[in-house]
């Protein structure tokens, strides 16, 4: 069994009034009486008032709040710089971060950064702080948060567009306040995506060289969860409990993912994001039926243990009926199990359709093997590797 090292640091809420306990915090993080903090948020949640929202909760007990909402649909750190340049004419002594992962990621780059000299560039090349970071809430609404637990920072590069995985020390919040009733204006296929997106992490990061038996627990308990979201999101897309099905299997999926490593299937789907405008859910949706295919080759009865989790009321009948499937066939179903549901929801199951270029995907393959989690594949891979996996889905 491989060595594990177990540390979580930021607290995390998760329930339907999580969002509530906001001010206390902010009130408790700002210290010194400073009542002013930074709003780091994603501008299509306006539509749903819910930048409002926090932002009155956070006036209503003193709390001077400065908006940076200027982060579109393709952001890279240059987002991040101009956040940053507010953020230290401001002095905030608190940064709160509002939306998905790109918002979140563009705010620890500025929290980690805010207090000192060092620059955004300098902190993708790996460069360290001198500085500690600032205290930073986030309030994640994608319903998923693969990296909620770690000390690391993921952006698209201004300078080339290719995805940076940052570790710094202090990157990752003090605190996380999840309210699933800020995910209800993502549309039922969105939201769908973004489940098999969670997905996609806790199954890569289940069958990775890294895992161990208290990260298979977890991941294991997080695959069962997400499953059942997924279909739950499918029958009925309205019900608040899918969505907060997909948070506690998300939540559980991160903390097996900080336990662990995600893979190729993360990996690819993070670089192709970052070069061409398709949405990273979009793309996890894709790859994990081949990320399934590919870890069934030196990993297949964990393959099948997730295809058994997926699926628990097929197996379960199929044990009273006296009916015992092959660990290859049940292997085999994961994969099967999950284009069925893409099918349902009709989203797209190649590379094609989103007229991505073949030639040009070398890049993200090259962006892709440089990750550091990379290191912790079921099988070692290079970039002609990654590039196989690419052409496959393609």
């Amino acid at each position: 069994m491989p060595d594990f090292h177990f540390h979580v640091r930021p607290r995390v809420w998760i329930g339907p009034d999580a969002l509530l306990r906001l001010p206390l915090l902010a009130g408790e993080l700002a210290g010194g009486g400073q009542s002013r903090a930074m709003l780091i948020a994603d501008p299509s949640l306006y539509e749903s008032k819910t930048v409002e929202r926090v932002a009155s909760l956070l006036e209503d007990r003193g709390i001077q709040v400065l908006v940076y909402d200027e982060i579109p649909e393709r952001s890279t750190s240059r987002q991040a710089d101009d956040a940053l340049r507010l953020a230290r004419g401001s002095r905030s002594p608190l940064i709160v971060a509002l939306g998905g992962q790109k918002t979140l990621m563009t705010a620890r780059a500025v929290a980690v950064t805010a207090q000192g000299s060092l620059d955004i560039d300098g902190l993708l090349d790996g460069t360290a702080s001198s500085a500690p970071a600032v205290p930073l809430i986030e309030i994640p609404t994608s319903l998923r948060h693969p990296f909620m637990l770690e000390d690391c920072i993921l952006l698209p590069d201004g300078r080339d567009r290719r995805i940076r995985m940052a570790r710094s020390q202090g990157a990752a919040p003090r605190v996380v306040l999840v309210d699933p009733a800020l995910s209800g204006s993502l549309s039922s296929k969105i939201s769908a995506s973004c489940v098999i997106d969670g997905l996609l992490g806790a199954v890569e990061a289940y069958v990775s060289a890294k895992s161990s038996f208290l990260s298979d627990l977890l991941l294991e308990k997080a695959a069962s969860s997400l499953a059942k979201a997924l279909d739950e999101l499918i029958a009925r897309p309205d019900d608040p409990s899918a969505r907060a099905e997909a948070w506690r299997g998300s939540f559980l999926a991160a903390l097996g993912v900080s336990m662990s490593a995600p893979g190729i299937g993360t990996a690819t789907a993070l670089a192709v994001n970052s070069r061409w405008p398709v949405p990273k859910a979009s793309l996890a949706a894709i790859l994990l039926p081949y990320s399934l295919e590919s870890a069934a080759k030196s990993r297949l009865e964990k393959v099948a243990a997730l295809s058994r989790l997926f699926d628990e009321e097929r197996y379960a009948a199929e044990e009273r009926e006296g009916q015992h499937s092959s660990t290859q066939e049940a292997a085999a179903r994961a994969a099967e199990w999950l284009r069925t549901r893409l099918g349902l929801l009709k989203i797209p199951s190649r590379l094609k359709d989103f007229d991505l270029v073949l030639d040009r995907l070398v890049e993200s393959a090259r962006d892709a093997r440089e990750l550091d989690f990379m290191n912790y594949l079921p099988r070692a891979a290079s970039v002609d590797d990654v590039f196989d996996f690419i052409k496959t889905a393609f």
